[in-house]
């Protein structure tokens, strides 16, 4: 584990510029990770795409295609032939109303945990940026629709496992063998640690925050950052061998799309700030999601998903990043710091999936 305490440490947004920053541009200091992680052996790879030669287009008098290299196939499903992607998953769940002190937070937004404030490292007053996608801020409360952006709930989420649909003609689960398939697997009281900020390769880019598993040598396992996350993801995808099943970048939350800054100051200011909110998470340590538990307090989950108020820190199924719709309390608790649970943990961590 090497920790390089640098500006930009726990920020690695560099953006193409409207200002969309071009590639040409970039940050005092190096693009790779000031801050980086040895991967578990468990690998989470994009498919090799289709190939076609260089000239290779698909331009027709009313179809103008372009040129088929590189041929982009969608996101890494288990099995492409029989799968339509679909937005159904199993994760974790952040969001949180902000009303009525965010005036461009929606006010419906259900707070399934209390312990982030995700505007920390959003921009409502677009000091630093100047664009984002037509759903503005997707986590900490969500838009109201004010600023002209769609009026959303917030929907910030940590996917663990994406099941397509919940069609199995469409290459999805039932929801029934999600239940059994739940049942059979074991669920820690999962606590989180954010890792880094980073930029995906979409053009424009979003802004993920990322939840890494964080392996340390000479460190016992169950102390290990966001080991929770991929405990649950491997038993899944043991369990559940639908042809949709896939996990999008381990592990992370989306918070803005299409994301354009004013000038290139303006992002290296903005990678700044976010710097130092990540570094104060990670001060506190591992923090467990807890739901409002005040009913006078906004955001209470009035109608609670299963034993969500009871029994926090389990995980979601979600019809869409919008909806969860069933809660699965945990079933495997603590202390994990004996003999036999460390060698549960290490063995399913070190489970494989190239995907």
């Amino acid at each position: 584990m090497q920790t390089v305490l640098s500006a930009y440490a726990f920020a690695l947004a560099v953006v193409r510029t409207p200002f969309v920053p071009t590639e040409a541009f970039s940050p005092p200091g190096s693009l790779t990770p000031a801050f980086t992680t040895t991967t578990s052996k468990t690998t989470m790879s994009h498919p090799t795409h289709l190939q076609a030669s260089e000239d290779e287009n698909l331009n027709y008098e009313f179809a103008k295609g372009g040129k088929v290299h590189p041929f982009e196939g969608g996101p890494p499903m288990n099995i492409r032939e029989k799968a339509r992607q679909g937005h159904a998953f199993i994760g974790l769940s952040l969001s949180r109303n902000h009303s009525p002190g965010e005036k461009l937070a929606n006010p419906d937004s259900v707070s399934r945990q209390t312990q982030f404030d995700f505007n920390e490292i959003q921009d409502r007053d677009y000091e630093y940026f100047i664009a984002t996608n037509d759903d503005g801020w997707i986590v900490g409360g969500g838009e109201n629709g004010d600023s002209t952006k769609l009026t959303n709930v917030d929907s910030a989420h940590v996917e663990m496992t994406n099941v397509g649909s919940f069609n199995e003609e469409w290459g999805g689960v039932s929801r029934e063998r999600i239940r059994e398939a739940m049942s059979q697997i074991m669920i820690p009281h999962i606590a989180i640690t954010p890792s880094f900020v980073m930029r995906n390769r979409d053009v424009p880019p979003e802004f993920e925050l990322k939840f890494d598993l964080e392996p340390k040598e000479g460190v016992e396992v169950e102390q290990w950052a966001n080991w929770q996350l991929r405990f649950v993801m491997n038993q899944l995808f043991e369990l559940l061998d639908n042809p949709c099943r896939f996990c999008p970048g381990p592990h992370h939350m989306s918070y803005v799309r299409k994301a354009g800054f004013r000038s290139p100051e303006h992002m290296k200011q903005y990678c700044e700030k976010i710097d130092g909110v990540v570094r104060k998470w990670r001060e506190r340590g591992p923090i467990m999601l807890e739901p409002e538990k005040d009913p006078t307090k906004p955001g209470y989950p009035s109608e609670p998903l299963g034993s969500e108020l009871e029994s926090p820190g389990g995980v979601y199924l979600f019809k869409n990043r919008n909806e969860p719709i069933e809660y699965f309390a945990p079933n495997f608790h603590p202390p994990y710091d004996t003999p036999e649970k460390r060698k549960i943990i290490s063995d399913i961590l070190d489970k494989e999936w190239i995907e």
